[in-house]
């Protein structure tokens, strides 16, 4: 009995070790992926922050979901759906000291609208040349605010309009549209690697998108972006 006894307390002396050494392993091995996450971490947040400071170029492209506001027909106001666009374009970084920047960009966009009401279904799309000059100021190494103004030229526009009563109709003539617009966006960029980024924003036109003489003080492009970003 006394040697079954001193077998069993070998045994537990031996599995206790045993136990921990294994303890002691794990402990060792998730200090150092600790240790290596901060260090991953911090050599990201190194080379964004290096990034940061230099003036650096990148081109954009993703999609916009757009209306017109509010469209007047018949002495009543239509309120338009929204509709996806898309938009492409180039855009600058330039460092301004402190945590703030210059974005200036170029885009290729697609806005416009919808409506289907009252048995008037109606879809416009119109293409600008967006180029808004942007302030941005770096919340962290990555994240970016932004706010400006921007001017829009008009390139060209397509709409088509369908009655109940089976009138149909479709134009290309941009007679009747602004050729500038003045607006204004704000938005969040985040970069997911030095490169790469991604950028959301809200944007619309202080002035009206159609001329004064067609009597639509009420329709004016606004709406919400989500792109993604190359920097070079």
């Amino acid at each position: 009995m006394i040697g079954f006894g001193v077998f069993g307390m070998v045994i537990t002396i031996h599995s206790v070790n045993f136990k921990q050494k294994i303890m002691k392993k794990l402990f060792i091995i998730g200090l150092g992926l600790t240790v290596s996450s901060l260090a991953f971490k911090a050599n990201a947040q190194t080379s964004q922050s290096a990034a940061n400071d230099k003036m650096s170029f990148g081109i954009r492209a993703g999609a916009n979901l757009m209306n017109m506001g509010k469209i007047q027909w018949g002495g009543q106001d239509y309120s338009t759906d929204s509709r996806v666009g898309f938009q492409a374009g180039i855009y600058a970084d330039l460092p301004m000291g402190g945590g703030f920047a210059f974005l200036p960009e170029a885009m290729f966009i697609q806005k416009g609208a919808k409506l289907s009401e009252n048995g008037v279904d109606f879809d416009t799309k119109v293409s600008y040349i967006d180029v808004p000059v942007l302030i941005g100021y770096k919340a962290t190494p990555e994240l970016t605010v932004f706010a400006g103004p921007q001017v829009s030229f008009l390139l060209s526009q397509k709409s088509t309009g369908a009655l109940n009563n089976g009138i149909e109709g479709e134009s290309t003539d941009t007679e009747n549209f602004s050729k500038s617009l003045a607006g204004g966006a704000v938005g969040l960029g985040y970069s997911i690697t030095p490169n790469i980024n991604v950028n959301a924003r809200y944007m619309m036109d202080f002035q009206k998108a159609l001329k004064d003489d067609v009597n639509q003080d009420k329709i004016k492009n606004k709406g919400f972006a989500l792109s993604l970003g190359y920097t070079f």
